[in-house]
């Protein structure tokens, strides 16, 4: 049961202050889009030392490694998909 799904850059917004922290960050927003479920938006916060040119594919790298983490989570338990 695979649907269609894509993540898109929403927003990027850059030097903005971060709860907890004393330096600005650079703060990606991503849309998770996927179809028969509502959006949702993921945010990746990125040191301002990443270089310009690479912020959202450094970005990118970190949604990855954390949506990755969360289909872990999400399959633990799950029927596979031969037996729905």
């Amino acid at each position: 049961m695979r649907y269609p799904s894509t993540v898109q850059v929403a927003d990027i917004e850059r030097s903005v202050a971060r709860d907890g922290f004393s330096e600005p960050y650079h703060k990606v927003t991503f849309d998770l889009v996927s179809d028969g479920i509502p959006a949702s938006q993921l945010v990746v916060w990125g040191h301002l030392a990443f270089p310009d040119d690479d912020l959202v594919r450094v970005a990118r790298t970190f949604a990855w490694s954390r949506l990755a983490a969360l289909v872990e989570a999400a399959g633990a338990g799950a029927f596979a998909e031969d037996e729905i």
